[in-house]
């Protein structure tokens, strides 16, 4: 990390968990909506990626601790990135994605 990434690390913990509460509160809309209109419980499927975006924010705080601790062992690989911090932001992403369109794509079709 470079100086500049390591001074501003706070500020996107602070984004990753403002998603996660973005998703929570699309999950608790989204519940209501799906039983007014009797839908499947889709919204179930935002727990699963709140956990994954929750588990790609502690590879990025323990990214970031390390960083700071001036301690690059293992925690600041590529392949520790890859594993603990962009796939499972990745997942968390495009499952809540997907259940969003699922309950809110009829927004966009009402042209």
């Amino acid at each position: 990390m470079t100086d500049l990434q390591i001074l501003t690390s706070h500020l996107g913990i602070l984004a990753l968990v403002a998603t996660m509460f973005i998703c929570r509160i699309l999950r608790v809309l989204s519940s209501r909506m799906g039983t007014v209109t009797r839908m499947p419980p889709y919204h179930r499927w935002f727990n699963v990626g709140n956990a994954f975006l929750g588990l790609g924010t502690l590879g990025y705080v323990a990214q970031c601790s390390a960083a700071l601790a001036g301690k690059p062992a293992v925690v600041l690989t590529p392949d520790f990135e890859l594993l603990a911090f962009h796939l499972p932001l990745t997942a968390g992403v495009i499952i809540n994605l997907i259940v969003t369109l699922k309950y809110w794509g009829w927004l966009a079709k009402s042209r």
